[in-house]
């Protein structure tokens, strides 16, 4: 069953979000799966606002995945698959869910008017966990990548995703190798800056190029 949940995500991941499919693919083979779950995970956080624009109904869903993930659902979250896959992967390796719950308080707050501040470092530091990498060292590096990543994707603020990825180019030499793969996304960074939309082939060139080369300082 959950070997089924699993492979959900992964599913769900490769359709909606190829830039993180194919980042997740340079981790270790036996970490893969606990990488698609988080980030299925944020797909299905992301895609809140557009099926559930009024505040009450977002906080109604966001809610169910704090719930879920605190383990207070525990029949519904096993029958959701990529609640499952989360949970099972966060238990298997003792990785602290904190930082997502927190992520949810966000955007709930987010939902509610409060003052927006977009920001994927939940997820770029619990993916560098669930990966093996040692929690010293990894906050300011996702701060940094997950501002600058968010920002860039969604088009807004480039000189504030152009400072927060300088900042975060400058923490890589802090980063522990094994840490690499999880922030892999955020290599895109200069390309997006650049191209706001590029190409899909052009994405995935950036991100091969950073895993074997090391991520692109930027370009004036």
């Amino acid at each position: 069953m959950i070997a089924e949940s699993y492979r959900h995500c992964e599913t769900l991941v490769r359709d909606a979000d190829k830039d993180r499919f194919l980042s997740a693919l340079f981790a270790p083979a036996e970490r893969r799966d606990a990488l698609f779950a988080l980030y299925a995970f944020h797909v299905e956080i992301a895609r809140i606002p557009s099926v559930a624009p009024e505040p009450f109904a977002a906080a109604v869903r966001l809610q169910w995945w704090h719930e879920a993930l605190s383990g207070e659902r525990d029949g519904e979250a096993a029958a959701n698959p990529v609640a499952a896959a989360l949970r099972d992967a966060l238990a298997s390796i003792g990785v602290d869910v904190a930082p997502l719950l927190e992520h949810l308080e966000a955007q709930r707050a987010i939902a509610f008017g409060e003052p927006e501040t977009i920001s994927d470092a939940a997820i770029f530091f619990t993916a560098a966990r669930l990966i093996g990498a040692p929690g010293g060292g990894l906050g300011a590096a996702a701060a940094s990548a997950g501002q600058a990543y968010a920002l860039a994707v969604r088009g807004r603020s480039p000189e504030l995703a152009r400072a927060h990825y300088e900042a975060f180019w400058a923490q890589l030499i802090e980063l522990p190798q094994s840490a690499l793969p999880a922030f892999l996304p955020a290599a895109l960074v200069p390309l997006l800056l650049r191209q706001p939309r590029a190409a899909q082939w052009r994405k995935q060139v950036a991100l091969l190029r950073a895993a074997w080369f090391g991520f692109a300082k930027l370009k004036y």
